[in-house]
């Protein structure tokens, strides 16, 4: 037996990357990233096509890398060390199972790479298929699997020689809606069970809010935001990050007044006075800024204490527990509120003019664009 064979399982391990930049010819795909990571920490890199988020991976794999910069995993500087001396688990989008091999074989694999007998890493095999809750399914081919069972071999397969990070790429986007649900879930348990630390690339801002501890938000190669979700939600740092988290309703105003109360005028002609509080990023008297309001804050009808829009109907579209309301304030700019409680509603018109109201600590305020 190995001395691979008798290794305990591993904790998490700390991560840094400093600087990190990756270049293309002129393009720089990713551009100046610093993050830390702490040991056992699930951290999601979010972002569009194209912002640098699976460059950063594969260059933590190895598989990529990087122009300059480095990365050290528990202090071991790894930035141009090969992808397999670097003992870090990777899942890919496609699972990469060998069809030929059983399942058994196919989780077994990366022990037989490196050395361990057979009885030990089909025992250490099945035990992996046991911790993704495939017990039984070892003399199976990737054929007579479903895709979600496919996607439990290949984290088995990542699991079983006791990774320090666990890396993966966006492995669950192949999926249906409900069993992608369900492997969030799942991936969140083990990553609790196992204490591993786990990088997370997806480009669905749901599923990164759901399962990370962390969500780094990123855009051209840069990060725009890293936090926790609730955080990245309720406060988003610039108004890339908040039309990239969930939803939101966008208003352009004219500042008014600044100090305890902003005063902001609506297109409309409508004043509000935001709280200081509200303001996310600063903003001068007779410049350009945005009010950002998410549509799940907007309630039907004015309120005392709040501020109103006043809007025309343009679509009304039942959502089961909500119902979702689409209309214009005068100037034409689209305002949607999520109201749920459909049912007490009472009958809505398209092409009647209606109110919302809005909370006043729902509203943020940041620089106009060109500001």
């Amino acid at each position: 037996m190995t001395d691979e064979a008798n290794k305990p399982s591993a904790a998490g391990a700390s991560i840094h990357i400093r600087a990190l930049e990756k270049r293309y010819g002129p393009v720089r795909a990713v551009d100046g990233v610093d993050i830390d990571i702490a040991a056992g920490e699930f951290l999601a890199l979010l972002g569009p096509s194209g912002s640098g988020k699976t460059t950063i991976l594969m260059a933590l794999a190895g598989f990529e890398f990087p122009t300059s910069g480095t990365i050290t995993v528990d202090g071991e500087d790894l930035t141009y060390l090969p992808a397999n001396k670097r003992n870090l688990g990777m899942v890919f989008q496609n699972y990469t199972l060998f069809p030929h091999m059983s399942i058994l074989d196919n989780v077994a694999f990366p022990l037989k790479m490196r050395g361990v007998s057979k009885a030990e890493r089909h025992a250490r095999a099945q035990q992996a298929l046991a911790t993704v809750r495939l017990e039984g399914y070892g003399e199976r081919t990737a054929s007579q699997l479903s895709g979600g069972q496919q996607q439990r071999v290949a984290l088995a397969r990542a699991i079983v020689y006791h990774p320090r990070v666990l890396l993966m790429d966006e492995p669950l986007s192949a999926l249906d809606k409900n069993l992608r649900e369900e492997m969030q879930l799942e991936i969140k348990r083990l990553h609790a069970e196992l204490g591993i630390t786990v990088i997370f690339v997806t480009h669905d801002q749901g599923e990164a809010l759901t399962m990370a501890d962390r969500v780094a938000v990123l855009k051209d190669g840069r990060i725009q935001q890293i936090g926790p979700s609730r955080a990245l939600y309720e406060r988003p740092e610039n108004l890339f990050t908040a039309g990239f988290i969930g939803e939101m309703n966008f208003i352009d105003v004219d500042v008014q007044a600044v100090g305890e109360q902003f005063r902001v005028a609506l297109p409309s002609g409508e004043v509000w006075d935001v709280p200081a509080s509200a303001v996310v990023e600063p903003v001068k008297v007779g410049e350009k800024a945005v009010l950002a309001v998410r549509p799940e804050r907007l309630q039907l009808g004015a309120g005392d204490g709040r501020y109103s829009l006043h809007v025309t109907l343009r679509d009304i579209v039942y959502a089961g527990a909500a119902l979702l309301l689409i209309g214009a304030l005068p100037n034409g700019k689209e305002i949607r509120a999520r109201i749920p409680g459909a049912s007490n509603l009472g009958p809505l018109a398209i092409g009647s003019v209606a109110t919302f109201s809005v909370p006043k600590d729902a509203a943020l305020l940041y620089r106009g664009l060109g500001q």
